[in-house]
């Protein structure tokens, strides 16, 4: 990582959040943000799986060769992915990047810190609230900074993964680059993402998705792997009602 701005709470951020943006963020909304993705990625139990394990094995055969590897996921959230590689593989160097610092605030209390989470889901239905506890991982560290912005060097990661991302940045193009520049040659991109756009400009550029495909081709990537129906069915309460996302996933290689 490069140097920071600033630290909080032991949190670098590599990018001038102001209070401004802070207020007008939703995921730096504790009840309706952090605590439900804490409850959705840190509470298995809850929900007797874990509801967004079809996005870990997706691209699970690509896995085994990450063991040394350095490892950036943007847009980590409460960091379940990163940090589940992080503990699969103590040898690579693992990064988390996202812009809300309550995410990483929960992300850093969780697996670095080892500190018990309380997570009460009254709300949803639940009567009882659960604690649980994540680790305390060395090879992990984290950072608040723009996708589009990244406070990596020029080629300096093996494996850029992300999830539920590319669709929620205002800028998804200058993303895709940043996720270019950072990559080492023969390095891997993984994407997975519900293309579920906020802004019709956005539609346009990037659906159907054979426009990224196209796309990603031009700026020197080739495609690997490509999944059009990977479902995630995201739990909301316990009545058991539920969201269903209809996915992409991709696996591409820097080729220079």
């Amino acid at each position: 990582m490069k140097e920071p701005l600033l630290f909080r709470k032991g949190i670098p951020f590599f990018f001038h959040k102001t209070e401004a943006d802070f207020q007008k963020d939703p995921y730096e909304r504790y009840d309706s943000m952090v605590l439900r993705q804490s409850a959705l990625h840190l509470a298995d139990d809850l929900w007797e799986r874990y509801p967004f394990q079809p996005v870990f094995d997706f691209a699970a055969e690509y896995y085994a060769s990450f063991y040394d590897s350095q490892i950036l996921e943007t847009g980590c959230g409460t960091g379940r992915w990163i940090a589940t590689l992080a503990k699969r593989f103590p040898d690579a160097s693992c990064y988390g990047i996202d812009y809300s610092y309550q995410m990483l605030k929960r992300a850093k209390e969780f697996w670095i810190d080892g500190k018990e989470v309380f997570i009460d889901l009254s709300g949803q239905g639940f009567l009882e609230a659960i604690k649980t506890r994540g680790g305390q991982l060395k090879n992990l560290d984290l950072g608040l900074a723009k996708a589009e912005e990244l406070p990596f060097d020029n080629n300096s990661m093996d494996v850029l993964i992300n999830s539920f991302l590319l669709d929620r940045l205002d800028d998804p193009y200058k993303g895709l680059q940043e996720m270019y520049r950072v990559l080492k040659p023969k390095g891997i991109l993984i994407l997975v993402t519900p293309l579920n756009f906020k802004q019709a400009v956005q539609w346009n550029a990037f659906y159907p998705p054979e426009k990224l495909s196209v796309l990603l081709d031009k700026m020197g990537f080739t495609i690997l792997k490509w999944q059009e129906d990977i479902m995630v069915e995201e739990p909301l309460d316990v009545h058991g009602n539920r969201l269903n996302w209809k996915c992409l996933g991709l696996v591409a290689q820097k080729l220079v």
